[in-house]
């Protein structure tokens, strides 16, 4: 049992080595910290706010789930063969 455990993080630790050449992780990262940041932002700079519709969090959230998709096409192999 403990071996089949071993074996599994090894394999996984092999795949997230070379995440950092993955711009699909790259792409959801920044997204995901920027969308976390923003009402943050929006509390401490409220010069932002004209600048910001009442709908712009639906317009982000559909633009990272296009760019996904169009990242997703994009990619051609896993992150262990980087």
């Amino acid at each position: 049992m403990f071996g089949f455990i071993v074996d599994n993080l090894k394999a996984l630790r092999a795949k997230l080595a070379k995440m950092h050449k993955s711009l699909t992780i790259w792409f959801n990262g920044i997204t995901g910290s920027l969308v976390v940041l923003l009402p943050f932002l929006q509390d401490q700079m409220p010069q932002l706010n004209p600048f910001l519709s009442e709908n712009f969090f639906r317009y982000a959230m559909g633009a990272i789930v296009i760019g996904n998709i169009i990242l997703r096409f994009k990619t051609a192999k896993s992150l262990a063969e980087k």
